[in-house]
């Protein structure tokens, strides 16, 4: 197991020893997920060096180096997407209209393209190579359904749980179904009267899942409570901490990066890497799940090695290597040479392009 020096590049990092202070109390746990609280804790009782999990050889990491070599969706897959794509655009004009759905409905619609998904890792990258706005609300949805899936994988969660989360996030916004199309479709920033009507998309989501026939309460407060954030600053409730539940928190994850991600219809995509330099600072910023947010965020940087891509500044480059200690800041090769993106912090990945 690799050793890291104490200080803030070790946020994100998981031990992989228990640490105890010169006195033999315990400070930290072995699996824990290093916070900004921790390294103060940490540096204040003199402990200077720790042993991290590898992310190269130990979880997710070891899953994804098997598959580097399969990372085209192959057609089969896409085919699924399309359908379900599809299908889901039928199913919520049919909500539009005031029509009730069954949770067994949704899940027909959704469990086809998630075994798919899960099985061919490429149709992540195609996912966010995608043009247009146009169907933006149905593929968000279908988007965070299985990104929802993903992330409850990389936990370990059961396939009961896996299931689960892929049904909260397609269903996380079945409530814009009740909101006037000029706000829901509106090519600009809103007013303040029409955040606060788009803002009711969550409660009425939550209406809609408890009177579907197989809806939850469980379902229906991932809803309602995915635009809550661990501070506080989030919405309907202000809820803070543990009272948001873990399954909102993993769904608040997976929303942010791909409304980030995609094309909408007042603001264009942005690439995967800068998606993820933003969740990560809204987890060190105290508004996300530290613990979810740094699984996620490398799982998804190693997905794009071999990818193409289009610098900030203008040049086409392909991903070459994810750096464990800033998987958003990738060596890149661009014409034969190779660029370090720790090292030109003017630079960003601006967008994927194959």
């Amino acid at each position: 197991m690799p050793t890291a020096p104490v200080n803030q590049k070790l946020i994100g990092q998981v031990l992989a020893d228990d640490i105890y202070s010169s006195s033999g109390v315990l400070l930290l746990g072995k699996n824990t997920t290093i916070t900004y609280a921790h390294v103060d804790l940490l540096w204040k009782q003199r402990v200077r060096e720790v042993t991290i999990v590898d992310p190269w050889t130990e979880g997710t990491g070891e899953q994804v180096s098997q598959q580097l070599f399969q990372l085209e969706a192959d057609e089969e897959t896409v085919a699924f997407y399309v359908q379900a794509l599809d299908e889901t655009r039928m199913i919520f004009e049919q909500l539009q209209q005031g029509k009730v759905a069954s949770l067994e409905h949704f899940s027909r619609i959704f469990t086809n393209v998630l075994e798919k998904s899960t099985k061919q890792l490429g149709l992540f990258r195609s996912l966010y190579v995608l043009e247009g706005a146009d169907s933006y609300t149905y593929r968000h949805s279908l988007n965070v359904g299985i990104l929802c899936s993903l992330i409850a994988r990389l936990l370990k969660w059961d396939e009961q749980q896996v299931t689960f989360m892929g049904n909260a996030g397609f269903l996380h916004d079945v409530g814009k179904m009740r909101i006037p199309k000029e706000i829901l479709l509106k090519p600009g920033k809103l007013t303040e009267e029409e955040f606060a009507i788009m803002k009711k998309h969550t409660t009425y989501g939550y209406e809609m899942i408890r009177k579907m026939e197989g809806g939850t309460e469980k379902l229906a407060l991932c809803a309602l409570l995915h635009h809550e954030r661990l501070d506080g600053s989030g919405y309907p409730e202000q809820r803070k901490g543990d009272e948001i539940p873990l399954e909102c928190q993993v769904l608040a994850v997976a929303d942010i990066f791909d409304a980030i991600c995609s094309d909408r219809v007042y603001k264009g995509r942005t690439s995967p890497f800068e998606a993820a330099q933003l969740l990560w600072k809204e987890a060190c910023n105290g508004l996300l799940n530290i613990e979810v947010v740094t699984i996620f965020v490398r799982y998804i940087a190693l997905l794009y090695v071999g990818a193409k891509a289009r610098l900030s500044n203008g040049d086409e480059v392909e991903v070459i290597l994810i750096h464990p200690d800033e998987p958003m800041r990738p060596l890149v090769r661009r014409s034969g040479e190779f660029l370090d993106l720790r090292y030109e912090r003017k630079l960003t990945i601006e967008k994927m392009i194959g």
